[in-house]
């Protein structure tokens, strides 16, 4: 028995975390894209790409990890079913309730490491978006220029930029050219050189341009007159501070469990966390139950129905929690509610899968019996 746990175990793990890579696989490339889209549009700066996505990742990694687990058993298992391994193990008397313990130890691990990730790490993560976001917003926007994309400058001043090509240095600027108001006067400058400097006497920004021309005036009128200048600095309006409220999202445990009676939020939030790891065990339970593939059957119609009961399940957590956030629910049942519904319809299935009884009994009809 103890080769059938450790094989178990084995393919289970192996399964499991083949799942958790393409769902991370999946969900990097989409916040990839995301990110790239903010930093094109200069709202962050492409040194802070690669931060923001690894953060947005273990954000979201405590609720990939019950999903990765319960796939993993359901394709583990569903081999051995193909396979016939389980009609071997069921004829030397190793039956689906015996297999129920090595699942139980690796979803034991998987629950462990989502609540890390659910109560500690997530926070954290929350917590160093926000920072990230409003150091962001502090800086010189020439530090998240994109060469060769037309760009609205930021920071209360109104106009457009261009830039052909960013130096190694920071700040360092090729081929710029800017549209902008000064003075009430609409002006064009371009400039082959720029960058950035702070006065040492006011403390103010500036973005000095060199070598280039500035066009003054409206088209078409007479006072419209052209300036040539080797060197020409414009003052960057300084950012007002941006105070990123991470929410209760990146509170601790302790907090929100100070505030769980006063704000309705608080409490939804720590429902919220402990049902990841919650959700590792009923996932389990119901991933031995729809692992069982029928020849007769195929295997896709097993696979449909777990399918939909994980988006049924985790869709009633997630109604669950708007209800606690709105106090429409009672604060003791939290989302205990919707564990216990699910548990006992697992249980209830896995006990039929095991007595090799159908899930769902048909009725007897009176014709039948003659």
């Amino acid at each position: 028995m103890r080769i059938v746990n450790r094989a178990l175990t084995r393919e289970v793990l192996a399964s499991a975390f083949g799942a958790l890579a393409v769902f991370v696989s999946l969900f990097f490339v989409v916040t990839l894209i995301k990110v790239l889209g903010r930093a094109v549009a200069g709202e962050i700066s492409l040194n802070v790409v690669f931060t923001l996505l690894g953060l947005q990742t273990i954000k979201t990694l405590g609720i990939i990890l019950p999903l990765a687990l319960y796939v993993g058993i359901i394709l583990a298992l569903g081999r051995w079913y193909r396979d016939s391994e389980m009609a071997v193990l069921s004829a030397c008397g190793v039956g689906l309730g015996q297999l129920l313990r090595p699942v139980l130890r690796v979803a034991l691990g998987f629950a462990a490491a989502a609540a890390l990730f659910a109560f500690y790490l997530e926070p954290l993560a929350v917590t160093l978006i926000a920072k990230t976001r409003a150091e962001e917003q502090g800086q010189f926007e020439a530090k998240a220029v994109t060469p060769g994309v037309f760009s609205e400058m930021k920071r209360g001043a109104s106009g457009v930029y261009f830039v052909e090509q960013v130096g190694p240095l920071e700040g360092q600027l090729g081929g710029v050219f800017l549209s902008h108001e000064h003075l009430g006067r609409a002006g064009v400058l371009l400039a082959q050189e720029g960058e950035q400097y702070v006065d040492a006497v006011t403390g103010d920004s500036f973005l000095l341009l060199k070598h280039g021309r500035r066009y003054e005036g409206v088209p078409g009128q007479g006072d419209y007159r052209m300036v040539e200048f080797e060197r020409y600095g414009v003052r960057i309006e300084p950012q007002q501070a941006v105070n990123y409220s991470a929410g209760f999202d990146a509170m601790g445990v302790a907090e929100l469990y100070e505030r769980r009676q006063a704000e309705p939020r608080a409490l939804a939030q720590l429902h919220w966390r402990a049902a990841k790891p919650i959700a590792v065990f009923v996932l389990t339970l119901f991933a031995m139950v729809f692992a069982y593939t029928n020849p007769r059957q195929g295997r896709f119609l097993g696979l449909f129905v777990a399918i939909m009961v994980y988006f049924i399940y985790s869709n009633a957590i997630g109604v669950g929690n708007v209800l606690l956030i709105q106090g429409k629910a009672r604060a003791a049942a939290g989302l205990w509610w919707v564990h216990a519904v699910f548990l006992v319809l697992a249980l209830i299935l896995l006990r039929r899968r095991i007595w090799h009884r159908p899930l769902l009994p048909m009725p007897r009809w009176p014709w039948s019996a003659a």
